[in-house]
């Protein structure tokens, strides 16, 4: 760095907890309807690319609002408030874990 450059301070970098609130719902969204869509490919033997869920996920939802996020958790998956999606992502976090052990 030189001198004419400033530094910006690490928590200036960081994104406050309401994005990071509003961020947890939408991967909680992102696996609950990946996974409902790959299970309907499987059913019909056809092929899911999680990647291109991926993109065109967050393409279309990365900047919905959490109101509107958190009412898409209760009507499509009955997650009614916050400490349910909490919840799940939990279970998709131990879930993730599991596979991973499998694997190894």
């Amino acid at each position: 760095m030189t001198r004419n450059q400033q530094q910006t301070k690490a928590l200036d970098q960081v994104i406050g907890y309401q994005d990071k609130v509003r961020l947890m719902v939408l991967e909680v969204l992102r696996e609950e309807s990946g996974r409902e869509l790959a299970a309907q490919a499987r059913f019909n033997q056809q092929e899911f690319d999680w990647n291109e869920h991926n993109i065109h996920f967050r393409q279309d939802y990365s900047e919905t609002p959490i109101n509107e996020l958190l009412a898409y958790a209760k009507r499509l998956y009955g997650l009614k408030d916050l400490d349910a999606v909490r919840e799940r992502r939990k279970a998709h976090k131990q879930q993730r874990t599991a596979r991973w052990a499998e694997a190894s």
